[in-house]
């Protein structure tokens, strides 16, 4: 549930991203390589960490799920929904800010991209449990976790300002 729980809202988010940008007329906000990265390391990556997850400590002290209980609920499908529409409206506002403020295309792209990718990671932590706020389940309970969005985090920023990665992602170095 709790891969479910991650990977849902960042896929969501990402078309919404796409087809709200397609609906208005804008130029796409990520081009095909950035969802290729996204969906393949930042995705796939932490949510094989959170499958490595500590059980809750609690966890015997709650009463067993219902047999006939769905495993995606009402209030999963409210948490995936609400998420998805927060981080693809950043995503969009960043998108924005920066091609009307700025008229360049791809800086807009880059920030749209950057933005999505540091929310999608960023938020592997609260996909850790449903019910504690990250501080309470522990940023380092899971080391494969955090060594994980360590990694995608570096990753993203040698794409940056890695001449070579730079040109393959068609982005320009940004600032930190």
């Amino acid at each position: 549930v709790k891969t479910l729980g991650y990977l849902l809202p960042t896929n969501a988010a990402e078309l919404m991203v796409v087809l709200f940008a397609t609906l208005i007329g804008w130029p796409l906000p990520l081009l095909p390589i950035h969802l290729l990265w996204i969906n393949l390391v930042t995705d796939g990556l932490p949510a094989l960490a959170l499958a490595t997850d500590p059980v809750d400590a609690n966890v015997l002290s709650r009463p067993p799920r219902p047999r006939q209980a769905q495993l995606m609920d009402r209030a999963f499908l409210k948490r995936v929904a609400l998420t998805s529409l927060l981080t693809a409206a950043v995503t969009l506002v960043a998108f924005a800010l920066e091609y009307y403020t700025s008229g360049d295309l791809n800086d807009a792209r880059d920030a749209a991209f950057t933005v999505l990718v540091f929310s999608g990671i960023l938020r592997s932590f609260g996909a850790r449990s449903n019910t504690d706020p990250v501080w309470r389940a522990g940023l380092f309970a899971n080391m494969r976790l955090f060594a994980v969005v360590l990694a995608s985090f570096l990753f993203q920023l040698a794409i940056h300002h890695v001449p070579a990665l730079q040109e393959f992602f068609s982005v320009d170095p940004i600032g930190f």
